[in-house]
Order: C-alpha cells, then structure tokens, then sequence
C-alpha cells in the first residue's frame, strides 16, 4: 500500500518543523554571543601602530582558502576543516541511509531525497555544534584553571605578561592554543589586551573578552589586576558548579530517554522472534506502517531530547 502524497506532506511538514527548532536556537545562541561580544568591545579604535600588527599576526591565516576560512568561523574551536569533514560525511551517510528507508517503506523517490537531503542537513549541522558546544565546554573548564594560576602568579609578584606567558605554555588545549596564538600576536607588537581582544573575537568567547578588559584597564589606568582576575574565576567557578548542577539534574531524564529509545528496537526484536510471519508482514506489505510507527516513534524521542537539552541550557 504506497503512501498518499497528502500524508506525506505532512509528515515532511512535522519533521522539518521540528529540525527548524534547533536551527533556531544555535542560530539565536550565535546571535547572543555576538551581543554579548558587544558589550565588552572596549578596543573599536586601534592605535595605528597596534593596527599595523594586529595585520601583521594574521597574515598567516590569509593565506586560508575561502572555504577554510569560513569554516573556521563557524568551527574556530573545534577545527574549521576537520569539524566540516565530519559534518560532510555525518550528513552524506545520513541523507543515504535516509533515502534508502523512504524508499524501502514506500515512499516515492521525489520524497525520498527530499527527506533524504533533508535529513543530511539536519544531521549535519548539529554535528559541527555538537562538537562546537563541546568544545566551548572545556574551554570554559581549562579557562578556570589559567585564570586561576594567573592569579596566584600576580599575587606572588610576577609581572602580569610573564606570568601570562607561563600560564599560556602549561595551558592544555583547546584554552593552550588560543593562547598560544595571542602570545605569537604579542610577540610582534600587538598589545597584549588587544591580542586577546582579537582572539577571544575570533573564537567567540566573552569569558576571553572578559579578561581582555580587565588587562586593557590596567594597561591604561594602572593598578593591580588580581583582584579583577580573581572575581572572573570566581565567576567561571560559578558556572562550572552550574552546569554540573544542572548535568545532575537532568541525568535521570537522559537515562529513561536511553531505555526508550531501545524499547521499540527491543519490541520488534521480540515480536520477530516469537511471530515471524507478523514481522514478515511488516517488513511486506505492511511496511509503510512500519515507516509510520518508527517516525513517530523518533519524533518523539527527538521531542523529549530537545526538552532535556532546554532544561540544560
């Protein structure tokens, strides 16, 4: 029995409805931090001389093709190239299998790499912020732990761009490289508070902005920085114990999420054992129902992981 093109309609309309969500939200996450960004932008007018090496510390990555280069604006964390890889590949075999299971529980080829391809845009992006967020995660977690020595550096009596130096050497990655990259901007005559101002702009961390301000502040007016450095890591603290708060209190909704999503694999598997000539209908004659039972059964899923995921956020 082939599926009418009426209700496929609408199931397309239910599952492009529910993958917009999420496109929504990454897109208006970005949009936050842009403003966020903004708000710390203490740097708009550059010294002519801090101009002309600010260009000079980023002529290496000129030399980026234009994909690479848009691909680390939207991957500067987790590797603009390698992360697009992954979100092709992850997208390719997502929109195949797609197809292959429209066609299978007889959907029309038209529908079926419109859902196919669909599906591979889907899968796509929230591989690459999956991997984003992630990312972001550690670096605010290995944030804390450089802030944290750069204080008891200061308040030992180090001088603040030595101690950043060794604190950016013992820094692990992805905190280690950025930081790596502002010291190779200091280092041909960027001011250390604009380097990390065109770092934390580039990857999009304002906890980074944050400590930019705190530098360019004391660079300008004088003074010591300890104390300005202390209440940013007490504030980073503040949200590390946040999110674990919140880990915790949504790990019981992950694990029942878990469990149903085995149960109807678990109830096929059962049913073909027991009946097999129900489980040959259904993969028969029946198998549009099939197709219909299991798209529901993941929109739902789909639907009750994004309300754990906003619990989260």
């Amino acid at each position: 029995m082939p599926v009418d093109a009426a209700t496929l309609a609408l199931v397309l309309g239910i599952v492009v409805a529910a993958g917009a969500v999420p496109l929504w939200k990454q897109l208006d996450k970005r949009r936050r931090i842009r403003e966020r960004m903004k708000r710390l932008d203490i740097f708009d007018t550059y010294r002519e001389e801090e101009a002309v090496a600010a260009v000079k510390a980023d002529d290496e990555s000129g030399d980026q093709g234009v994909l690479a280069a848009v691909l680390d604006r939207w991957y500067p964390l987790a590797g603009g190239v390698r992360t697009g890889l992954t979100v092709f590949i992850g997208a390719a075999l997502a929109a195949l299998a797609m197809m292959w299971a429209l066609a299978f529980f007889g959907v029309a080829l038209p529908f079926a790499l419109i859902g196919g391809l669909a599906l591979g845009a889907f899968v796509g992006w929230n591989i690459g912020a999956f991997r984003e967020g992630g990312m972001r995660i550690k670096f605010a977690d290995r944030l804390l732990a450089v802030v944290d020595d750069l204080q008891r550096m200061v308040r030992a009596g180090m001088p603040v761009a030595e101690a950043f130096r060794t604190t950016a050497e013992a820094a692990d990655d992805p905190v280690g490289e950025s930081l790596r990259r502002v010291g190779h901007a200091a280092g041909v005559g960027v001011p250390l508070a604009t380097a990390l101002d065109m770092e934390a702009r580039r990857i999009k961390i304002s906890d980074l902005a944050m400590l930019a301000a705190i530098f360019g502040t004391q660079s300008r007016v004088g003074g010591g920085i300890a104390e300005s450095v202390g209440n940013l890591a007490d504030m980073l603290r503040e949200r590390k114990d946040n999110r674990s708060r919140l880990k915790s209190a949504t790990a019981e909704s992950k694990l029942s999420l878990i469990v149903l999503s085995g149960v109807p694999f678990a109830a096929i598997g059962i049913q073909g054992a027991s009946k097999p000539e129900i489980f040959d209908l259904l993969l028969g004659d029946a198998r549009h129902l099939l197709g219909i039972g299991m798209g529901l059964v993941v929109l739902g899923l789909a639907t009750a992981y994004l309300l754990v995921r906003r619990v989260r956020r």
